[in-house]
């Protein structure tokens, strides 16, 4: 359906022509607990300003450590980056499109796809037109889009409604808001005052218009008639009278309607009884919060129509294309091509916390600072005369090199730092992978994941590049509120630079949950992926619902280390027997 196209729609500015907004994108969605489409193409929105080649991770800044002051070498030599592409441009102007091996729309040549607004680097005009009227593009990193689907006319007027692509330059591709209060519209268009108030009853504005046409129903109301005869001066009914000289069945006869004050018996009675109570919609309910987990994602849209999308329960997210005012009030465009009222939600930002490098500052083991509180200490343990003194402080989150001694002191476990010192084991979380996968080909690039430390490793071969902290899966004795990740070792079969991830409550206290656009998704296992998590920053503790939770620029830093690799400009990429996706080892 059209996105700003309805019966009630047709007469209010097209948001299209008002802030050249795109069509509206169908959504595809996955969840950690859902199986996902391998080869659906994820709509609507969005494209990396750069991506990394043939597995060497083009990173923002931020994601490198200052160098030390040491002359030692660096271990490996990085490469020098390509040079800038000098044009064409061919930037995607429908919901999506794929990206070919060959110049063939074939399914199994399908190696990747690009969202609206992204930039494909291309080399010259197209190559053949077989199959694609506007021409098959070659992509300079390898592979085919046809012409059909987007333009590398600079000045074409389609621009004007292409989607922002991600920012890969900040913390997260997108701004992110979150929903504040349950039953926030999602429209498919700019709503009028009029459908404001319809769907938005809470509104200052619509419960002052309620009144006011309450008012003005009660003025023209007629004035009551005065009796001009004895015959129609007839008293009002008494309720005990009618109920003991009504004919029939006895008083249950002429029971008075509690409602409407009517009583049994009468034609009005009769007519009020056919009609059904009105239902109070699930989010107006003086109960809503016990009850949310409920509420199914279709219940969300059950009332949807040509102007209203869906309603979103408190506590999902929207990533944000475009901010901008109409009636007074400011609004969210989607990247999803829908419309939110900004006043129903707070935007949110992603944790600047990342791991570390692994080379000549930091190497195995390494570990990180946990806790409830914000800091620990590290300790002098003199065994001699049987004493610990604090000799420095850690912050939560804070890095520690290992030296890889462990001991026991007072009946307390420690771990000893490179410089000598003792941090209670406890506070640590420790970087403790397993042995290198049999199947693991040499060199190859693989991600190791230890649940028990809730730690990962990212290896070139058997040398250790970089390493961080994961929220994994909730665990529970309660199987609805089971989500532990799995174990085993499996291959990322598809990666998409954002992907919406959603699903129903399972349990009270298990709610449903939405959020678009997650960053930096690697499905490795059914719908199991590791990705970007910007609404929590508890790393280090067991958070999702299965998948493994990384701080963003983590995320970002693996997204780009493992394969399969994504071509500049592009927005996800499947693995194949030709483009083989990087192992993930994940055990206790």
């Amino acid at each position: 359906m059209p996105l700003f196209l309805g019966p009630r729609a047709r007469r209010q500015p097209s948001l299209r022509g008002l802030l050249g907004l795109g069509q509206l994108l169908l959504l595809a969605v996955t969840g950690c607990d859902q199986e996902p489409d391998e080869r659906a193409l994820p709509p609507t929105s969005s494209a990396p300003v750069g991506a990394g080649q043939s597995g060497k991770p083009t990173l923002p800044a931020e994601l490198h450590p200052p160098k030390p002051a040491s002359s030692a070498p660096e271990p490996t030599a990085a490469p020098e980056p390509p040079p800038p592409h000098p044009g064409p441009w061919f930037v995607v102007t429908s919901s999506s499109t794929g990206l070919y091996d060959k110049l063939s729309f074939d399914k199994e040549a399908k190696f990747g796809y690009a969202r609206n607004g992204e930039r494909l680097p291309v080399s010259g005009p197209p190559a053949s037109k077989d199959n694609c009227s506007g021409g098959w593009y070659a992509l300079v990193g390898g592979g085919f889009v046809c012409g059909n689907s987007g333009t590398i006319d600079e000045k074409s007027p389609d621009l004007k409604f292409v989607q922002k692509p991600p920012n890969l330059d900040d913390v997260l591709p997108y701004r992110y808001a979150r929903n504040a209060k349950n039953g926030t519209p999602l429209y498919r268009s700019i709503p009028t005052r009029e459908q404001m108030h319809t769907y938005e009853p809470y509104l200052d504005s619509a419960k002052e218009a309620e009144k006011t046409a309450a008012g003005e129903k009660e003025s023209e109301r007629p004035a009551p008639r005065a009796a001009s005869t004895a015959s129609e001066q007839k008293p009002a009914i008494d309720v005990k009278t009618a109920a003991t000289e009504a004919p029939g069945p006895g008083p249950a006869a002429v029971r008075v309607s509690e409602q409407r004050g009517l009583v049994e018996g009468t034609d009005a009675a009769a007519e009020a009884a056919a009609e059904p109570p009105v239902e109070v919609p699930w989010w107006q309910a003086e109960d809503a919060k016990d009850r949310l987990h409920e509420v199914t994602l279709d219940k969300l849209q059950s009332d949807a129509d040509d102007v209203l999308a869906k309603r979103m329960v408190s506590g999902f997210y929207v990533a944000i294309d475009k901010t901008f005012s109409w009636h007074g009030r400011t609004w969210y465009k989607t990247t999803k091509g829908l419309v939110a009222p900004a006043d129903r939600f707070w935007q949110t930002k992603g944790s600047d916390f990342k791991g570390v490098e692994l080379g000549t500052e930091y190497r195995l083991p390494m570990a990180w600072v946990i806790g409830v509180q914000k800091s620990t200490s590290a300790y002098r343990i003199d065994e001699a005369k049987n004493t610990i003194e604090p000799d420095r402080t850690l912050e939560r989150f804070q890095a520690v090199a290992l030296s890889g001694e462990t001991k026991n002191h007072r009946g307390v476990a420690y771990h000893q730092t490179r410089d000598g010192l003792w941090v209670k084991s406890r506070f640590l979380r420790v970087t403790e992978p397993a042995d290198v996968p049999s199947e693991l080909q040499p060199g190859e690039r693989w991600i190791d994941v230890n649940l028990s430390q809730q730690t990962v490793v990212a290896f070139e071969g058997e040398t250790p590049k970089y390493a961080t902290l994961i929220s994994s899966g909730k665990k529970s004795s309660i199987k609805e509120k089971d989500h532990r990740t799995p174990t085993g070792t499996w291959r990322i079969y598809v990666k998409h630079l954002t992907d919406t991830m959603d699903g129903d409550g399972t349990a009270a206290g298990d709610l449903p949950y939405s959020i678009e656009d997650v960053p930096y998704v690697m499905y490795f296992h059914k719908s199991y992926a590791l990705h970007g998590a910007f609404w929590h920053a508890n790393y280090g503790v067991e958070m999702s619902h299965g998948c493994i939770n990384l701080a963003p620029l983590d995320a970002k830093y693996l997204f780009f280390f493992a394969t399969p690799v994504l071509v500049q400009g592009s927005h996800g990429a499947w693995s194949s027997p030709q483009r083989a996706g990087s192992l993930v080892q994940i055990h206790e």
